[in-house]
């Protein structure tokens, strides 16, 4: 009995769900991101080589492209590739194309060194902790010295 009455939750539940979908606009949303597994299919075989699409905002697809002279190019080619998108899409649209390089991992001149740890000497330490004794709040007094201990303890090479 346990059995029929899951059942028949079941077929309510997979009847009202279309409507629910729909209704809440759920539908298109999924369709719209049906692009992303489909992306090779969906463009044409170069594009698909040099992009990868990243998301969808307010109907709007993030593309992320190779380089700057494949972002230019596929600018030139961006009503040809809405056109496409929306031939794929049944029920749903895509209303622009926005092209975005990859975000590169900057370099700076602190990466380039390695910091080692090297704990400061003990009588270092102890004449500091003197020194902001005068501190009354003691979690500040505490996170000073801490600030201190690690300005001193992290060592570039």
């Amino acid at each position: 009995m346990r059995d029929d009455w899951k059942r028949n939750q079941q077929r309510m539940m997979a009847a009202i769900l279309p409507g629910v979908m729909r209704d809440r606009g759920w539908q298109a949303q999924i369709e719209q991101h049906s692009i992303f597994p489909n992306w090779k299919k969906v463009v044409d075989e170069t594009t698909a080589a040099h992009t990868e699409p990243l998301k969808i905002v307010k109907g709007t697809l993030w593309v992320e492209v190779e380089n700057s002279a494949w972002l230019q190019q596929f600018q030139f080619q961006k009503i040809f590739l809405l056109e496409s998108i929306n031939t794929f899409l049944e029920n749903a649209s895509i209303q622009d194309i926005r092209f975005v390089l990859p975000k590169a991992e900057k370099k700076t001149k602190q990466d380039e060194h390695k910091v080692r740890f090297a704990a400061p000497p003990t009588e270092d330490v102890k004449h500091f902790e003197e020194q902001a004794s005068f501190i009354e709040d003691e979690a500040t007094r505490e996170a000073l010295i801490r600030f201190w201990y690690l300005s001193k303890a992290c060592v570039r090479d």
